[in-house]
């Protein structure tokens, strides 16, 4: 897991897998399927197909005389191949939204369905949780949240959620179960989709060969044809995902492509250049260098709607220029986000001043904080005061901070202060959540109240009758501009407390090498800033006293924990937990993460900053562009993008 998120940090990415909509890839394990491992331990899930359905006769379209719509999309690279399974970049992600809708999709924070006809649920019992024996060798998830074939020592969650080491006798563990139906999809040859070609799918993305790992099907236990549009997905025995709705693998032809060995695909044309689809659009062409041109699919299932609305979409290619717009901007109804570095906001605006463009602006899901450093580590807990073990110093650091400053400077005054670990527009935001605005007198106040006074003059506290002054370092990683200057900021707004801070930076192999050695991880710093992924289900498990890294013979788990400030809140870890124990729909589950952000944003084991934004730009004639902070692809809806024609 700790692996894991030093990637996301950084990388400040995510994105799916198996589809190009963010659903949310990692796993949040608690608890579990009769699986077995094999090859070198990967596990391979059961799949099986229905036949595929005798295709559909070509529909009998009565053109309506229209003014063309012919909206241009301009990205910042040409993808490398439109394989589902192949180039994940925006720009490869952009065009496939246009070609296959993806089954779920994320906005607002939560999933909604696109590609379905309804997102599962255990209310509507789509979705369920069963029992299961596990016996020796089968696959679980361990209670650690670890793939294991099961044996002797190994520790897992019962169907009652206790942990239980398995002595030889088989254990009863819970096992979740979803079926998600697909619409009447029908691909551009004419040719129905069916659940077969959602299972192929699932095969081809759990291939070995495949370009990109695919991480949920590592959690999978079989994946099935249940019914003509109709597919079953059953999870390993232990795995207790939040985000199980989304275990559904966007179809591929198979009545094309299965002739194919899989590791021939992404660069064959049929798969990667010229694909059969089943959304929207088509493609039409593809100029080397120049553009992709798509035109609607005549065999689109929602065709009779009117859609699309577009009489073609092309995405052309452009190259991205910090600060400005790019060269041909021009021609572009549609600048997508990878296009547009912050930096280029300015520029946009101006053209929105002029009328020229209009912008749209989110956040993307990186969260930029302060972490303290609690309770330390090793020589360095010997030698640095533990000044943010009192939860009154956090707090007046907090209110020191003019966290709206520096939201305002580094992100243009577009992002708001946030209260907790989730930005404030999440859906399970408490509304009731502790806010620490800006304000030094009241911060100066706590401290007072803490112990802490200028015992000589010199500007800066130390403790009641002591001589060792309140000064901490506060480190980023090195090659970053915009942190370097926020600890510069920082530093001068905790100066006004009488708290002296010292910057500095480090190379990132260092910053986040593993503990004991690395400094984030080895929990050897005073104040640490960097950035956290906000995902769609809270993740509180990042503050939990178990994911504390250190060593094993000290009481902790071992150093892989994320926990890095060392912070340990019996109450916090309460809460959390039944948060992780439950699953969305279940009684009880947005309670429990409500509580856990309440007791973060009073107790205030990091500072919570402001969330990164991403921009776009679209000509004002474009419409139901729809920018969204949990979906990173633009074109999501490109089945419903409009444009005014003659202002209509």
């Amino acid at each position: 897991m700790r692996k894991l998120l030093l990637l996301l940090l950084l990388a400040g990415l995510l994105a799916g897998c198996r589809q190009d909509d963010p659903v949310d890839a990692t796993p949040v394990v608690a608890g579990t399927s009769e699986a077995t491992a094999s090859g070198e331990g990967t596990p391979v899930a059961a799949a099986t197909t229905a036949p595929t359905d005798t295709p559909a006769p070509p529909p009998t379209l009565t053109p309506t005389p229209r003014p063309p719509k012919d909206l241009v999309v301009c990205v910042a690279a040409e993808p490398t191949d439109l394989y589902l399974y192949g180039d994940n970049s925006a720009a490869a992600t952009a065009v496939r939204h246009a070609l296959y809708e993806s089954p779920i999709t994320s906005l607002g924070y939560e999933y909604q369905p696109l590609a379905l006809e309804k997102l599962p649920s255990l209310a509507d019992g789509d979705a369920r949780m069963q029992t299961v024996e596990a016996t020796e060798g089968d696959l679980v998830v361990t209670a650690a949240g670890e793939l294991a074939p099961l044996g002797q020592g190994t520790t897992v969650l019962d169907a009652d959620g206790q942990p239980v080491t398995y002595d030889g006798q088989p254990i009863t563990m819970t096992q979740l179960v979803v079926e998600y139906t697909f619409r009447p999809l029908v691909w551009s040859d004419g040719t129905p989709v069916t659940a077969a070609d959602s299972v192929y799918s699932f095969r081809l993305a759990s291939d070995r060969s495949a370009p990109r790992a695919d991480v949920p099907s590592r959690y999978t236990a079989a994946y099935e044809a249940v019914g003509e549009r109709t597919v079953r997905w059953t999870g390993l025995p232990g795995y207790h995902d939040p985000t199980f709705m989304t275990h559904v693998w966007a179809p591929l032809p198979e009545h094309q492509l299965g002739e194919f060995d899989p590791a021939e695909l992404p660069a064959l044309d049929e798969a990667a250049r010229q694909p059969l689809s089943y959304g929207a659009f088509v493609v039409d062409s593809w100029t080397p260098g120049e553009a992709i041109r798509l035109v609607p699919n005549a065999y689109y299932d929602r065709a009779a709607e009117g859609l699309p609305y577009l009489t073609s979409l092309t995405f052309r290619f452009l190259t991205p220029e910090p600060g400005s717009l790019p060269q041909g901007y021009a021609d572009c109804h549609i600048l997508t986000s990878d296009l547009l570095p912050f930096d280029t906001l300015a520029a946009v605006d101006a053209a929105a001043a002029a009328g020229d463009l209009v912008e749209h602006v989110t956040t993307n899901g990186v969260i930029e904080q302060i972490i303290f450093g609690i309770d330390h580590a090793g020589a360095f807990a010997e030698t640095h005061a533990p000044w943010f073990a009192d939860t009154r110093v956090r707090q007046a650091v907090t209110q020191c901070i003019d966290r709206q400053a520096l939201a305002d400077e580094f992100t243009g005054g577009r992002a708001e202060v946030m209260d907790t670990f989730v930005p404030n527009d999440h859906a399970l935001h408490p509304d009731d959540a502790a806010q620490w605005p800006y304000d030094p007198a009241a911060a100066n106040a706590l401290l007072d109240d803490a112990g802490l006074f200028d015992n000589n003059g010199d500007g800066v506290r130390e403790a009641l009758g002591a001589t060792t002054t309140f000064s901490v370092t506060l480190g980023t990683v090195a090659g970053d501009p915009l942190r370097q200057q926020l600890n510069e900021r920082v530093r001068d707004n905790l100066a006004e407390c009488g708290i002296q801070v010292n910057p500095f930076t480090m190379e990132a192999g260092a910053w986040f090498a593993p503990g004991p050695a690395g400094t984030v991880f080895g929990r050897k710093f005073d104040l640490a800033q960097f950035a956290w992924l906000s995902r769609i289900p809270p993740d509180c498990g990042m503050y939990l006293t178990a994911n504390i890294p250190g060593s094993v013979e000290l009481g902790y788990n071992g150093w892989e924990g994320i926990n890095v400030s060392g912070w340990s809140n019996e109450a916090f870890d309460a809460a959390c937990g039944r948060a992780l124990s439950l699953l969305p729909g279940e009684e009880g589950y947005a309670e429990a993460h409500q509580e856990a952000l309440r007791l973060f944003a009073a107790e205030l084991p990091a500072v919570p900053l402001f969330a990164r934004l991403r921009l776009a730009a679209t000509t004002p004639d474009v419409l139901n562009f729809r920018l969204d902070p949990t979906q990173p692809s633009e074109l999501w809806n490109a089945f419903e993008l409009d444009m005014t024609v003659g202002g209509s």
